[in-house]
């Protein structure tokens, strides 16, 4: 599902490459001071995005998550009964390499994250808390003045942080991801 979103955004960004020179005229989407609130994730674990622009290429971005994990059922007399709960906040920062109808953009993001793990325990998990690093490569297509749809490929790595319970040491993965985004500007 999410290699046929794919597939379908880049064909209409393809279409669209044609129309920039008469968009030209209309000056450039991004600005200073240029304000939008977006989602990423738009086919899984969704981040909410709030954008804010610098100069009319530099934006600085905030991003949150959440994932809440109810398990059904009730817990066994020698077992703990846990929801689980992931939260995600961080700040990445893009350069648009153009103002037009389709702005491609290149970045860096940060991301702590705080995961606890649902289910039945007999002994009960500590959460794990996780670091993670990226370089993101984008694309904003604007289907009008103040909506975007694009895509965001990110490469990086996932810092997850030792704790006791289980036991487990720091480990270190190399990691890509691929999320479908949308954003609604205010100015």
């Amino acid at each position: 599902m999410r290699i046929l979103a794919l597939i379908a955004l880049g064909v209409v960004l393809a279409n669209t490459v044609q129309a920039q020179d008469s968009l030209g005229a209309r000056g450039p989407r991004l600005h200073a001071g240029k304000v939008g609130i977006g989602i990423d994730g738009l086919t899984g674990s969704s981040n909410v995005l709030v954008s804010f622009f610098l100069n009319n290429q530099l934006a600085l971005q905030a991003i949150a998550g959440l994932d809440l994990d109810l398990p059904g059922g009730t817990a066994s007399a020698n077992q703990t009964k846990v929801n689980g709960v992931t939260v995600r906040g961080g700040l990445s920062l893009l350069v648009h390499l153009s103002q037009d109808q389709v702005s491609p953009y290149v970045g860096v993001e940060g991301i702590y994250q705080y995961a606890k793990q649902a289910g039945f325990f007999s002994v009960v998990p500590d959460p794990k808390n996780s670091v993670m690093g990226n370089l993101i490569f984008g694309v904003e297509y604007f289907a009008a003045d103040r909506f975007t749809v694009g895509i965001k490929q990110a490469l990086g790595t996932n810092v997850a942080l030792k704790r006791d319970v289980p036991r487990e040491d720091t480990d270190i993965t190399l990691n890509t991801s691929t999320a479908v985004t949308a954003r609604f500007y205010f100015n």
